[in-house]
């Protein structure tokens, strides 16, 4: 039902080997919880002995509230974004957008800010049953007519997959359907499979989650996994991936039900080959790193 339960020996604030806590999402009405997100991401590409080098940074606020407490034991939440700071670096392009800076709006003429200021004050709402997997998304129909009364052609283009039904689901089970069933205790292990769609197929994530302590009722959990996807065939050229890792750590306070911090790292790359050619024909490295922070102040 959303609650936690924590079995600690009383009055410690440390769990130790042995001693077994249960972890649970419980969000209050009447206290919105506030978040900051911030995703970094740079990308090598080497194509025929040249390299080019790209790197962005955004920063979202989001707010998350809950709406209903149904007699199922699921809930329905609604996340929305607040404001939005993007920039990017790349050749001879350089991109920056501030939301909350009146005198950038008139940067949202660019198809590619546009899409990132579009989010601003988008609410998705999400049902989410006991385990806290994503059930569904019950304002679908909204988030669709607000995407299709967007002026520009190329924005809505550019927001379409990302906000599709499957795609939102997915994308919030790797927020939400993290924590292990039932008690656990420091140690022990625990896996989650996640199936992102795609153009070309799907990209599924591993991640192997453990526990690792608890202190000061927060419980402290690494992430390890990887990645994998279909090979893509596109103007002659396969891209395959050829190396991937993910890690991170999540920092969940018991007391409060909700996530103090969030970080994970995806590393991969992805090398193209054509036929009759025995070197790769182009090399692709990415690195992007998501920090989501609970902001208490």
């Amino acid at each position: 039902m959303f609650k936690y339960a924590m079995i600690c020996a009383a009055m410690t604030t440390t769990c130790l080997a042995g001693e077994g806590v249960e972890l649970q999402y419980r969000f209050d009405a009447d206290e919105p919880t506030r978040y900051e997100m911030v995703q970094s991401t740079g990308q090598n590409q080497s194509m025929q002995g040249m390299t080019m080098d790209t790197d962005s940074t955004s920063t979202t606020r989001m707010v998350t509230e809950l709406i209903k407490t149904n007699k199922d034991g699921s809930i329905v939440i609604a996340n929305t974004t607040q404001s939005v700071n993007f920039s990017l670096s790349a050749p001879g392009t350089e991109l920056s957008y501030d939301s909350t800076n009146p005198a950038d709006q008139s940067k949202r003429s660019d198809p590619m800010i546009a899409s990132i200021a579009a989010t601003e004050g988008m609410e998705v709402q999400l049902l989410i049953g006991p385990s806290g997997s994503v059930l569904d998304v019950p304002n679908f129909d909204a988030i669709q007519a607000q995407i299709q009364a967007m002026p520009d052609q190329a924005t809505r283009a550019s927001i379409e997959p990302m906000m599709n039904r499957e795609a939102i689901i997915v994308m919030n089970e790797m927020n939400y359907n993290l924590l292990p069933d039932g008690e656990i205790e420091i140690g022990d292990q625990w896996r989650r499979e996640f199936k992102i769609p795609a153009g070309f197929g799907e990209i599924t994530s591993t991640l192997d989650l453990t526990l690792d302590g608890v202190k000061d009722g927060v419980a402290k959990i690494l992430i390890s996994g990887t990645m994998s996807m279909p090979a893509i065939h596109e103007q002659g050229i396969t891209m395959t991936m050829s190396d991937t890792s993910l890690n991170g750590m999540l920092a969940f306070d018991i007391d409060a039900g909700l996530p103090n911090q969030y970080d994970l790292t995806t590393e991969m790359v992805m090398v193209g080959t054509m036929s009759g050619m025995a070197d790769p024909v182009l090399t692709m490295k990415m690195s992007q790193s998501v920090k989501t922070t609970r902001l208490t102040d």
